[in-house]
Parts: C-alpha cells; structure tokens; sequence
C-alpha cells in the first residue's frame, strides 16, 4: 500500500515539474515574442532615450544655483519663467501628438504631408505671436494686483518675459517637427533632442553669465530651443521624408486639425490646474503639507514618466498607421492587447512601490537637515498616490486610443470630469485623512477615468464593428 502510494506521489510530482517546466518554457516564450515585436523595441529604445534627453535638462536648475545662488533676481526668473512653460506646454504637447494620426491618414491617402506639416507651423507661428502680444499686455496690468514683488521686481519679470516669449513658438515649432519624425517611426533624435537643447542652454549661460547676469538664463533657453529646433530641421532635409513648404493658406484639412485640437487643448487647460487645486487645498491644512504633497508626487512622477515617456510616443504612431489600414478591428486588438500587458505591470509595479514606499522615501530625503519625523508622513501620501498607479497608465492607453482615433472631444469631456472631480473627491477626503486625502483623491479619479474610457471605447468598438 506504502510502495503504491509512493509511485502515485511521484508521479504526480514528475507531472508538476512537467506542467512547471512547460508553463516556464511557455512564458519565456511568450515573452521573446514581446522583444521581437516592433513597437515593443521601439518603445524601450525611445523610453531609454526619453530619459536620457530629458533626464540631462534636469541638471539645469543645479548649474543655476551655484552660479546665480538665491536672490530677488533668481525669483523673477522663475517667476517669469513659469508663466512662459505654463503658456507654452499648453500647446505643444497637444500638438506633438495630434499631428501624428493627420499625418499617418494624409501618407494612406498619399498626400503631401509637407505641405500640411508647413501649414501647421505658419499658421501656428503667427496665432502664438499674436497670442504672444496680447499676454504680454495683459500681464503688465496683471501682475501688480497679485504678486507682491516690487516695483524693480516686476520690471525685472517684464524684461524677462519678453526675452523668453519665443520660447512659446520655438516650443511648438519643436513639437511640431517631433511628432512629424514620431509619424514616421522616428523616435530617436526627438526623444534626445532635450539633451541638445540642455548642452546649449548651459554653454550659453556659462559663455555670458558675467556679462548678461540673470538676462543670460532667459536667452540661454530660448538658445537652446533654437538648436533644438536647427537638429530637428537638419534631420528632416538629411532623411528627405518631408519637403516642408511653410505656408499660411487654408485649407479643410487644416481645419480639421485645428477642431481636432481645439477640444484638446481646453481639456489640457482644465488638467493643467489639477496640480494648483491640489496645493491649493493643501495649504489649508497649515504650514508645511504643500511642501509634504510636494515631495511625495515628485517621487509618484518617476514611475509616471519613465514608463509613458517611451510608451505614449511609440503607440500613437503605430496605432495611428495601423488604423488607416485595419481600421477598427485592427484598433481594438492592438488597445486589448497593449491594456493586458500594462495592466499586469502596472499591478505589480504598484505593489512593489506600495511595500517599499518607506524606504523610497527614506532614500531620496532622509539627507542632511530633512526632519526625520517628516518620512512616514510622505510615504503615507506616496502609498495613496501609487494606488491610482496602474488606473493612470491604463487610462493613457485609451487617450491614445481616441487621439488615434481623432476623437478628441471624449478627451474635453474626460477632462472636465476628471477637474470637477479633483475638487469634490478632495474636499471629501481632505476632512477625514488630510493631506494624504489629496493623493488619494488623484487614485480615485485616475480609476473612475479608466473605467468611463474603456466603457466608451468598448462602445464605439462594438457599435462600429457591426
């Protein structure tokens, strides 16, 4: 009986070990397949470059304060400097990808991408002027009523408004020629191009800084974007895949563009003060909780941006190509399987990053004079913010679905929710956990944002799949 039940147990023990080594060798699999397909190369490749070109520029603010230190100067620069980046990346970012699914749609149709592409930057470059004058004006009546600098300040932010206003179409034009090099699967030299940008900004402030002072970090960075914008267009003659031909002419598919962006842009506007109503709120909680808010979504940011800096960029373009040819089956695959991947890294990044919120915390500020009784405090928030991790990156998938689809006003829509419900969500929770009640008021509405997109996307897919 002992001998029979021997022979049972080692079979059923020589069957597990088969099914482990099958399941083993299944996945491994599976998981070559992933490195061999296209848009999982590209996406690596780019997220390696993207943190790269972006990861040098970082270093900028470091140079900045060794040579400039802190003073009323430095504040005005910042000061200006910030109303300039806000202005800006309320376009550029809209443009770089909404440029991308026209582009792949006039290349199926066979048309001159650069005749588009050059009605896109002229038209773009004189409403930004014009835009340009009419900020520059405001802002002169403006600042006196809600700022507290002095008079000398606020003729030292007016100079350096108008030193670093081309950055507002320098940024466009820019992300212009990168979603174009995007289109076409180009993802190299757009993804670098910030650190180009960086390298001449530095030299430039550290060439003029004796003689220009604070003057030479405004023109530093509109120097930089110009070097930037200079690679971009050598890249583009180099590669001869677009003739540009700037143009001001209108056409009906400009301003299919131009509708198409519009919606986008709005929501961008609405999104853009998210991060104002969360300190905001946090500065009713008394003295320190912005700065805790602060330090906790800096760190959530790095997960964020490391993964979508690469993702976000590579899918647009293939989707964008694959649409015009598959059409919406051919969508729809590509989001399911695209969803089911970053689902299954994204929950297991977000557990990992929950269990070791305490020691990322202690890692990256438990330095030199930072309050020690201050960690658990921010890996509390960090915790809250890592639960709405996976939800944010699944919700980006389907964004990219719809820009895909050009189908930007679900995106206003979804905006405005996600704005309206950033208010609502933290004044709820804000009473009961305070400043941690912000962070999870984000993860709630990045889940509730998920959801509503892949109900409507599963809608639009069944409905135009019949």
């Amino acid at each position: 009986m002992q001998n029979g039940e021997r022979k049972i147990k080692s079979k059923q023990n020589i069957m597990m070990r088969i099914t482990a080594d099958y399941n083993q060798a299944k996945l491994k699999r599976y998981i070559m397949s992933l490195f061999k397909h296209e848009l999982v190369k590209d996406t690596i490749w780019t997220t390696f470059l993207s943190v790269l070109g972006k990861g040098v520029g970082f270093f900028i603010p470091f140079f900045i304060a060794a040579w400039f230190g802190v003073s009323s100067e430095t504040d005005a620069f910042f000061f200006a400097y910030g109303l300039i980046i806000f202005l800006a990346t309320i376009f550029s970012p809209v443009v770089e990808s909404i440029i991308v699914p026209f582009i792949a749609e006039a290349r199926a149709k066979s048309e001159d991408v650069g005749v588009f592409v050059g009605k896109v930057l002229g038209i773009s470059g004189v409403s930004l002027c014009i835009l340009s004058i009419f900020f520059m004006i405001a802002i002169k009546f403006v600042l006196p009523y809600v700022t507290r600098f002095t008079p000398e300040g606020l003729n030292l932010i007016y100079i350096i408004l108008l030193e670093s206003i081309p950055l507002v179409v320098l940024l466009v034009w820019t992300s212009v020629l990168a979603g174009s090099l995007n289109a076409y699967k180009i993802f190299s030299i757009p993804a670098l191009s910030p650190a180009f940008r960086a390298f001449m900004t530095l030299s430039f402030i550290f060439a003029f800084k004796g003689l220009l002072s604070i003057h030479s970090i405004a023109l530093g960075y509109v120097a930089g974007e110009i070097f930037r914008l200079g690679i971009l267009l050598f890249l583009l003659k180099r590669l001869k895949i677009i003739r540009l031909k700037l143009s001001l002419g209108w056409e009906e598919k400009f301003g299919n563009f131009l509708k198409t962006s519009s919606y986008q842009l709005i929501g961008m506007a609405f999104l853009s003060f998210t991060p104002i109503i969360n300190k905001t709120m946090a500065s009713w909680l008394g003295l320190g909780n912005v700065s805790l808010l602060e330090y906790a979504e800096r760190l959530y940011m790095i997960p964020v941006t490391l993964i979508g800096s690469g993702l976000l960029i590579t899918l647009l373009s293939h989707w964008s190509e694959r649409f015009q040819i598959g059409g919406t089956d051919a969508l729809k695959q590509d989001v399911l399987k695209t969803v089911k991947v970053i689902g299954i890294i994204g929950a297991i990044l977000s557990l990992l990053f929950i269990f070791t919120r305490y020691d990322l915390v202690k890692l990256a500020y438990d330095h030199g004079g930072f309050p020690r009784e201050k960690i658990g405090a921010i890996a509390s928030i960090l915790g809250f913010y890592f639960l709405g991790l996976t939800p944010s990156f699944l919700s980006q998938i389907y964004v990219r679905a719809f820009l895909t689809r050009k189908d930007t006003k679900v995106l206003l829509y979804m905006a405005i929710f996600m704005f309206l419900s950033t208010i609502i969500f933290n004044l709820a929770f804000v009473k009961v956990m305070g400043v941690s009640g912000i962070a999870l008021a984000s993860s709630v509405v990045n889940l509730l944002a998920f959801i509503i997109l892949f109900f409507i996307f599963s809608t639009w897919s069944r409905r135009t799949s019949q």
